[in-house]
């Protein structure tokens, strides 16, 4: 995948688009605990706050959302990473 051979033009349509789908799918589940605290009107951070739901559930759900959010981010580093290696490979060899 980090090869360093040059992309060509509909190569490198193709593998921006895998990238900034990556990025954008990095950025949904890196905010997705932000989100639900919002839609559902629950704070993860306090949950004896909650009457409807059990405070155990509200811990768990957070714990996992917590860590979705570093699930997230590596997905965000490594895609913008891989982007950079792979799209600004410069042709060295001018006898290609």
């Amino acid at each position: 995948m980090l090869n360093t051979q040059e992309l060509d033009h509909t190569d490198k349509s193709k593998y921006v688009a895998v990238v900034v789908s990556a990025i954008i799918a990095g950025a949904i589940v890196f905010v997705s605990q932000d989100v639900l605290e919002w839609m559902l009107g629950i704070d993860f951070d306090n949950p004896a706050s909650t009457s409807n739901i059990p405070p155990i559930v509200v811990t768990m759900l957070g714990k996992i959302l917590s860590f979705s959010k570093f699930i997230g981010g590596g997905i965000i580093a490594v895609g913008v990473i891989v982007a950079v290696a792979k799209l600004s490979y410069v042709r060295t060899n001018a006898s290609m």
